[in-house]
């Protein structure tokens, strides 16, 4: 079923040519007997589309501007829209695949970074993990819970040493990302656990609480503007001239001679605002701020 739902189309480089890049998440949750802690694992399958060089797979021919050629008089050729964005999906392909990949290693250097920074005692550098969507779905196997294999798979052939080198490069950056795993007690994460549950019960009463009390009201606020009166020039409505578009009544803008006056004024501005569980609102922030901590995640 997986094989059935990638996308695969031909190239000149490859006649079944993976046109996205493929991942199957597995997620298994169990407790332990007489325990309430759960643990989680997650299995990440990752089938990475092959960096391609459109000189090479030939991926932008037979791409076409929108619009038409005329001879003369008379139309020659269309490009419609539909088949303007039809003609660009294989480069389109292509450049989605090749962005993720070089965000991943990116991602991939910046780990590296990292370790040398903490190492020096400096503060590390943030992973670009969620400019892409690729490395923002794999982050969780680059964390130092995790456990990651990478396969490098690489032509022989000599017309491909340049993407060879490069591979075998990538594969010599992931072999130098290291992670210390710590393991907690079990009372520990027993005790997480049910902190997080207290936690979630709270934050569940209070939401309760606030659909109840929450209430829309009309609120005036004032706002001051500074505005400049010119009276000192305006416009004049000639009855008699005429116009250059026809008819009478010409209307003369008159020069403003700088001399103007410079008023503060207030206006009255009314929205409508939510208002009626303030003291609920500000304990639910509080609370889930503190399960972001728990988790590690602030």
């Amino acid at each position: 079923r997986g094989e059935e739902n990638k996308r695969q189309a031909s190239t000149a480089m490859n006649e079944r040519s993976s046109r996205a890049h493929t991942m199957v998440i597995l997620r298994l949750r169990q407790r332990s007997p007489g325990s309430k802690a759960m643990v989680e694992s997650t299995l990440f399958l990752v089938d990475l589309g092959g960096s391609e060089r459109v000189s090479k797979s030939r991926a932008n021919e037979g791409i076409k501007a929108p619009g038409a050629v005329k001879v003369g008089d008379q139309e020659r050729e269309r490009v419609s829209w539909q088949e303007y964005y039809s003609c660009r999906e294989r480069i389109t392909e292509t450049n989605n695949i090749n962005k993720g990949l070089l965000t991943l290693k990116r991602c991939i250097h910046s780990l590296i970074e990292q370790q040398r920074y903490l190492k020096e005692g400096r503060q590390p550098p943030r992973a670009p993990f969620f400019d892409s969507k690729l490395t923002m779905l794999l982050q969780p196997a680059f964390n130092g819970e995790s456990r990651t294999s990478v396969v490098v798979c690489c032509s022989p052939d000599d017309e491909h040493a340049d993407e060879t080198v490069q591979s075998l490069r990538f594969g010599e950056m992931c072999s130098s990302v290291e992670h210390e795993h710590k393991d907690g007690s079990a009372g520990t994460s027993e005790a997480v656990t049910q902190a997080l549950s207290q936690i979630d019960e709270e934050v569940k009463e209070l939401e309760k609480a606030i659909l109840q009390k929450e209430r829309w009201e009309w609120r005036k606020t004032i706002r001051k503007d500074l505005i400049d009166e010119k009276d000192t020039g305006g416009t004049v409505v000639k009855k008699d001239e005429e116009m250059e578009l026809g008819g009478k009544g010409a209307v003369e803008f008159v020069k403003d001679d700088g001399l103007s006056k410079k008023r503060e004024v207030d206006h009255e501005v009314w929205g409508q605002v939510i208002v009626g569980a303030e003291a609920e609102n500000e304990r639910r922030e509080g609370l889930l701020r503190q399960r972001r901590r728990l988790l590690g995640k602030d």
